[in-house]
């Protein structure tokens, strides 16, 4: 929080919104733990909005961040002049928007970060008592796949093509790998799991890139544009291959 304070990098930015999310597969993996001690719930919540406050906040940029990384790959390999035109005016605009959107974030962590700081030693303070508490790896993995069944949303009826039911998929996919991340390094199962979702949740996460840049481009430049065109093809590309992973998604 500190570091994206005095310089929302990307660096910087990536790991804020990657810590936050793994806090938050820490609190879903307390949830399910048995034995575990009280704690006080209204500040525990309190906590958990702030880390999503934040997340989402860092994560608005991140996603600038990658698709300005993609838009550079689908120019570099163009030899289009008026595909490259378009994309440096959508370059343009990303690059201003994740100007305003920094400013938000770093607006953001000088009100929360030093509370949440607080609330989160708080935390740990009350889980001291059971530091040292293991699960067994096969433990650990029944839990991250049971967890990832309760939470994935059903497909809807008819197509399993809304946006909406894939980016729930690929979210759910994320904070399941995370919780059976926490195995140690020699737990082939669970670590075999985690694999698993990690290949989901990329595979969507490749998607939803691409279907967000898509859009973009439509919106700021039309859909006769050569950039929107391209970006709609490779949007489709990766739906494509995001869809051969979850046919053989986790059982």
């Amino acid at each position: 929080m500190l570091v994206c304070l005095a310089s929302p990098k990307p660096r910087a930015v990536h790991r804020l919104r990657t810590t936050t999310r793994r806090i938050e597969g820490q609190f879903a993996l307390l949830g399910m733990m048995p034995d575990m001690p009280r704690r006080d719930e209204r500040e525990t919540e309190k906590t958990r909005r702030d880390l999503k406050k934040i997340r989402r906040a860092a994560g608005d940029i991140r996603d600038l961040d990658v698709q300005h990384a993609l838009i550079d790959s689908v120019q570099t390999a163009s030899h289009s002049k008026s595909l490259q035109h378009d994309a440096a005016q959508l370059c343009a605009e990303i690059e201003a928007m994740r100007k305003g959107r920094a400013t938000l974030l770093k607006k953001l962590l000088r009100r929360r970060a030093v509370k949440l700081a607080g609330m989160l030693e708080s935390l740990l303070d009350t889980l001291e008592p059971v530091e040292s508490a293991a699960l067994a790896p096969a433990e650990l993995a029944a839990l991250a796949r049971d967890w990832y069944r309760r939470n994935v949303p059903p497909a809807p009826t008819g197509s399993g093509d809304s946006p909406d039911y894939l980016h729930a998929v690929r979210k759910t996919a994320k904070l399941a790998r995370y919780i059976a991340e926490n195995a140690p390094k020699g737990a082939s199962v669970a670590r075999e799991l985690a694999r698993s979702f990690e290949q989901l949740q990329q595979a969507g996460g490749e998607w939803h890139d691409w279907l967000v840049l898509a859009a973009l481009a439509d919106k700021r430049l039309g859909a006769a544009s050569p950039l929107t065109k391209n970006l709609a093809q490779r949007c489709q590309r990766s739906l494509d291959v995001y869809k051969k992973r979850l046919s053989g998604a986790i059982a």
